[in-house]
């Protein structure tokens, strides 16, 4: 993709995201009273905001830390500054881009600048994603199990919207375990949609097929990856584990913020894991509207209609919007300081970040 191309689409994003902001926020503020929100959103207890904080970044701390780990299986020494630099490409291009689509590629393209080879990044980031699908799909389902009762109570639609949620994100988690672990099986499955497909007279399915075919080599050969490097993979799960429970445990620190102690820390990370993944499998850039939306519906239970939406603004705030600021300014200083600068030293720089084997 040339370089004109590359900051259209960014534009193109970034203005439908904008749009869906808008839409979003005067949906949910248009019958309430600003200033009131605002009022109430200053008397909060700021020790509990700025842990809230604290748990955004150790996202993307422990987000940098696996990208690094999962590097040095290809023998690169990658600088934890570098890695936090992919963490906040990840984060901001999957806030903007639908279901997150363009995350792995604005990362493979920022490792490709510092030297890595985009065979390697994408394995790497394979891995990662693998490992955050497994963690968030399985804390999902078993929160979903273990607070059905309060699900239910919540309303019919909502519980089975949840639902939902839950059953398209772990279809996704199989297809990806069985793309590393079981290739024959997953070739069957592919097989059979396409033929469906095919039936239902879709075009281009042979071109499709050979997209399909590449990815699930690229998944195969991190699956030999895993098995050679057990430990390193058994310290990105654990990684990633602290990763998603520092990042769904932010709603919490809110509640206790506003000065409520009724609901304990594993009520609310259950609530917001079974949320969360609801929201990512609706196909708007960075869940918006959907994660919005939900909490209301979903937390209406644990606040008082009174701080409701004070608590969502400053819930999905801290979460998303501020890192969003922050990883887009982080960027495009990036690219400004970095703007004489060209390509052409990539083979210095792999010869750089590759250790001797």
């Amino acid at each position: 993709m040339s370089k004109l191309n590359y900051l259209k689409k960014i534009f193109i994003n970034g203005g439908f995201f904008i749009l869906l902001l808008v839409i979003t926020f005067y949906l949910i503020f248009r019958h309430q009273n600003i200033g009131e929100i605002i009022h109430t959103v200053t008397k909060v207890n700021p020790v509990c905001i700025i842990i809230a904080v604290g748990c955004m970044c150790m996202f993307v701390f422990c987000e940098a830390v696996n990208i690094g780990r999962t590097l040095r299986i290809y023998s690169y020494n990658t600088s934890l500054a570098k890695c936090i630099k992919y963490a906040l490409a990840g984060f901001f291009f999957s806030a903007i881009t639908p279901m997150a689509s363009g995350s792995q590629p604005a990362q493979i393209y920022y490792m490709y600048r510092d030297g890595i080879e985009i065979s390697h990044s994408a394995l790497a980031l394979m891995m990662e994603l693998g490992s955050f699908q497994l963690i968030t799909v399985v804390m999902a389902v078993l929160a979903y199990i273990a607070k059905f009762s309060f699900f239910s109570a919540a309303g019919y639609q909502i519980k089975y919207i949840l639902l939902v949620g839950v059953i398209l994100n772990t279809l996704i988690l199989i297809i990806i375990l069985m793309a590393f672990f079981s290739k024959t099986l997953l070739q069957k499955c592919i097989n059979g949609i396409l033929l469906l497909l095919k039936k239902l007279h879709f075009k281009k399915i042979e071109q499709k097929r050979a997209k399909i075919n590449n990815q699930v080599e690229l998944y195969h050969e991190g699956a030999a990856a895993f098995k050679n490097n057990k430990i390193t993979v058994l310290k990105i799960i654990l990684t990633t584990f602290l990763q998603v429970v520092a990042f769904h445990s932010i709603p919490f620190w809110i509640y206790k913020a506003f000065g409520y102690n009724e609901y304990h820390f594993l009520t609310v990370l259950a609530i917001q894991a079974v949320l969360y993944i609801t929201a990512s499998a609706i196909p708007v850039p960075g869940s918006v509207g959907a994660s919005e939306s939900g909490f209301i519906l979903v937390y209406r239970t644990l606040f008082p209609a009174q701080v409701l939406n004070s608590a969502m603004l400053l819930s999905r705030g801290i979460s998303f919007y501020l890192f969003v600021c922050i990883s887009g300014t982080f960027l495009l200083i990036f690219h400004i300081v970095n703007r004489g600068s060209h390509m052409d030293y990539k083979k210095a720089a792999i010869l750089k970040n590759k250790e001797t084997v």
